[in-house]
């Protein structure tokens, strides 16, 4: 019989993995952190799509940790790519620029730049497993994209209006 837990970022219920690997400050379960590994598996590709550059930023945002500085920053970074793309018009493809912006900014101590957000309940939300469970490529991409989605509106509910106020002031500020 196979032992069920469930992943405490995204709430997906999977087969146990004991002593499976996990990031190391994102959290999730072993079996979630290697269907989210899997994505990059070539037998079972995701169809081409720019929304494919956003997997990282949906998949950290939903899998938070516990407060610390690096997971405070991680977060607020990853939270701000999918707002400067699905609030302010910018280009899937920009994903990396947009995710290297915050650390240009010399003038701000780096841990005090951004708080803890409480994260949003995924209690029934999309999630990676739903993603690697689609038969074929356009399918695990379209999914993916309604994935994405969904977890930014989760994310924007409660803490848009701060992650907007963060992108002005460390994406397009070009005060150094």
């Amino acid at each position: 019989m196979t032992t069920l837990e469930t992943c405490p970022g995204c709430q997906a219920v999977l087969p146990k993995i004991e002593n499976g690997a996990i990031h190391r400050y994102m959290t999730s379960s072993a079996g979630c952190w290697a269907i989210f590994n899997s994505l990059n598996d070539p037998d079972r590709p995701l169809a081409p799509s720019t929304f494919n550059n956003l997997i990282v930023d949906a998949y950290a945002v939903q899998h938070p940790g516990t407060p610390s500085d690096q997971t405070i920053n991680s977060v607020a970074i990853h939270a701000m790519v999918l707002y400067g793309i699905l609030e302010r018009g910018f280009k899937p493809e920009q994903a990396l620029w947009l995710r290297q912006r915050p650390g240009r900014i010399k003038s701000t101590e780096k841990h005090s730049r951004f708080h803890w957000l409480t994260p949003p309940a995924f209690a029934s939300s999309l999630n990676v497993t739903d993603v690697a469970n689609c038969k074929t490529p356009l399918e695990r991409s379209e999914l993916l994209e309604r994935w994405i989605k969904d977890v930014w509106s989760r994310w924007s509910e409660e803490h848009g209006e701060q992650i907007g106020i963060w992108f002005e002031r460390f994406v397009i500020s070009e005060r150094l």
